[in-house]
């Protein structure tokens, strides 16, 4: 039987994602736990790294090349996050996830020629920070509900009002994707439609920041926000008035790819951390690794994380190649439900081998436990990935 022509490489690692690999593991040797402690409990900023990430061309990877970028996709980004969180650099996807996702993705696919010229060079080049704004505390996942509300003032500008939650590192971004309201809900034929994006300006006076104390560790603070009259306009418009939500799709499908391939590295450094303690640690005369006890948890989770980085090769190939969106959200869903899940497991089972040595932050594993666990809450947590594959891959009622 003659083999059938395909742009799918299956299985088989091409020269060009080796070589990206091999690039994130020389990025990542110059940057031991000491440092992403001192990250993650806010004594110093990344900036080393994150410069270190624009040298290698990781922040320009999924930016067509017209533009300075790579003019590659979502495959070799999650490589790299993945492979960065595999040798050590475990708080390193939310960084790409507040730049390389929300800013370069988003305005690849939806900004103006205008913006992409102002802002996607100084994104590539590490000068210019991103996040964005879209949750808040009375709609949560219920997106299509939230109140900040951006009022047409008549002469080519909005006034913007309301409070979002839970922002990730605004308090260093030069940019944000704000997510706002232009329609009322009762205006709309669809509650999915009336939803505008916007580049907002974080550092303007009339938006006001409020740290929340968060009890795990992360390379960006989280944040509350006011917006109380601020002014944006419509050059500030990222795509579609009113159709932003339909837009904002093609932002956090990647956004769910890229946390998804954290919590694969993360998982993959913390077993390879239990795989060398195990060795090392002797008792009762023999390496505890020697013991089925200790060599079953490790074994299951290293082929549950295996598992789902195949779901997330899918998706992000799938994504890549301009599939069937719809089949594109599913996988999407999966595998960040299958990834992280998989991911926090790797880690508890890490702990555990570890014994009481894993509750010293000397050995690193508790933080990376700790920082984990937040993968079945956010971006989208675990209930609602099941919700969506119910309904959508299953089609089951719809139970929210």
């Amino acid at each position: 039987m003659a083999k059938a022509e395909t742009n799918n490489p299956g299985f088989v690692e091409t020269e060009e994602l080796s070589l990206i690999k091999q690039t994130a593991r020389e990025v990542a040797e110059g940057y031991d736990d000491e440092y992403w402690q001192e990250v993650t409990d806010g004594e110093r900023r990344p900036t080393e790294f994150w410069q270190d990430c624009a040298d290698a061309g990781f922040l320009g990877v999924t930016v067509p090349e017209k533009y300075g970028g790579e003019g590659m996709g979502v495959v070799e980004l999650t490589t790299i996050v993945e492979e960065l969180g595999a040798h050590g650099c475990t708080s390193a996807n939310m960084l790409f996830v507040v730049n390389v996702v929300f800013g370069a993705v988003t305005l690849v696919k939806h900004g103006t020629e205008e913006q992409r010229d102002e802002l996607l060079g100084r994104l590539m080049d590490g000068d210019l920070r991103f996040c964005m704004a879209l949750t808040e505390p009375n709609a949560g996942h219920n997106a299509p509900n939230l109140d900040t509300f951006a009022e047409d003032q008549g002469d080519g500008t909005f006034r913007v009002n309301g409070s979002k939650q839970w922002i990730s590192g605004v308090d260093h971004a030069d940019r944000m994707l704000l997510v706002a309201r232009t329609t009322p809900k009762d205006q709309v034929e669809k509650r999915t439609e009336g939803i505008t994006l916007f580049l907002a300006d974080p550092s303007d006076p009339n938006i006001e920041l409020r740290e929340l104390d968060v009890g795990i560790p992360t390379p960006e603070n989280q944040f509350e926000l006011s917006f109380d009259d601020y002014v944006a306009t419509e050059a500030d418009i990222i795509g579609t008035r009113d159709m932003g939500l339909y837009q904002l799709f093609d932002t956090v499908n990647p956004e769910r790819l890229v946390g998804a391939a954290g919590a694969i590295g993360t998982g993959r450094n913390a077993i390879q951390r239990a795989v060398d303690y195990a060795k090392e640690r002797e008792v009762f005369g023999q390496p505890i690794g020697g013991h089925q006890a200790i060599q079953h948890p490790i074994a299951e989770s290293h082929s549950q994380l295996e598992a789902a980085k195949l779901l997330v090769q899918k998706a992000a190939w799938m994504m890549d190649h301009g599939d069937d969106p719809a089949r594109v959200a599913e996988l999407s869903n999966m595998a960040k439900l299958r990834a992280t899940e998989a991911g926090h497991e790797a880690t508890d089972v890490a702990l555990q081998t570890h014994g009481g040595n894993g509750f010293s932050r000397d050995y690193h594993v508790v933080e990376m436990w700790k920082g984990s666990r937040l993968g079945r809450v956010a971006p989208g947590s675990s209930e609602m990935m099941r919700n969506h594959i119910a309904e959508h891959a299953l089609g089951l009622p719809r139970s929210y």
